[in-house]
């Protein structure tokens, strides 16, 4: 309540005769929450325009499988990328996810981190935010059985030139269309059984330069997901990574 005009009058006059110490512990006593809810709705209200302002645009979204890249491959992978197609890398970017490992039978030092990392890619799937994996041959098979990775003749359906360009670098994967690994696991299947398909659904890259320049040893590949929204953004990538050293 406000108080009467009298008791008003009175903690005016109260207060003129205080020092300026005790003046602030007045009003730091009587006006502490409505000081701090200001502040912190200042503090909201900054931190929002700042995030408005800075914060980027996710062109693509690239998946290291298994694989372990450093520094200036990343920075050759993702703003050297966005440079060199004429986007600005102070408002765009280039996610990249690192150290997702994955496989198919993990020691059981890494059972628990594999477990993470299959979870982290099938929720960055589910939700549309992966685009590509970069993969060694491990992780590739993987991705392939779980029929996560887009068809070739499909990603480049509308780019006849670039298909051409790739032709010697598509690669044939094995997906299982169905299986009874539930029933086997429970011990309800004597024996494992799938029905399998090849599809060509991935480019072997060992040998682009970008790749071979930087020391990286053994099978490489990429794939674009099955459920990409950059369907053209992972063809640009693809023809990028293609022709960088």
């Amino acid at each position: 309540m406000r108080g009467s005009p009298e008791e008003r009058a009175a903690v005016r006059a109260s207060f003129k005769r205080m020092n300026k110490k005790e003046k602030a512990e007045y009003i730091l006593t009587y006006y502490r929450l409505p000081l701090f809810t200001a502040f912190v709705v200042i503090v909201v209200l900054i931190t929002s325009l700042v995030h408005h302002f800075t914060k980027k645009e996710s062109v693509l979204y690239l998946a290291n499988v298994n694989i372990v890249i450093g520094e200036t491959m990343t920075e050759k992978m993702s703003n050297e990328y966005l440079t060199s197609v004429g986007k600005d890398p102070k408002r765009t970017e280039v996610l990249i996810y690192h150290d997702l490992y994955i496989d198919e039978d993990p020691s059981s030092e890494n059972h628990q981190y594999a477990y993470a990392s299959k979870l982290k890619i099938l929720g960055a799937i589910s939700s549309k935010r992966m685009d590509l994996a970069l993969m060694n041959k491990n992780g590739f098979e993987q991705m392939s059985a779980s029929g996560l990775l887009l068809k070739v003749d499909t990603l480049l359906a509308g780019h006849p030139e670039l298909y051409e360009k790739l032709k010697p670098y598509m690669t044939e994967g094995t997906v299982i269309l169905e299986d009874n690994s539930i029933e086997y696991d429970l011990n309800e299947a004597d024996t494992y059984e799938s029905v399998t398909e090849q599809q060509v659904n991935a480019f072997d890259v060992s040998s682009f330069p970008i790749f071979r320049n930087a020391g990286m040893d053994g099978k490489l590949y990429i794939a674009v997901i099955a459920n990409t929204t950059h369907p053209d953004e992972a063809c640009s990538y693809l023809e990028y990574l293609l022709n960088a050293d």
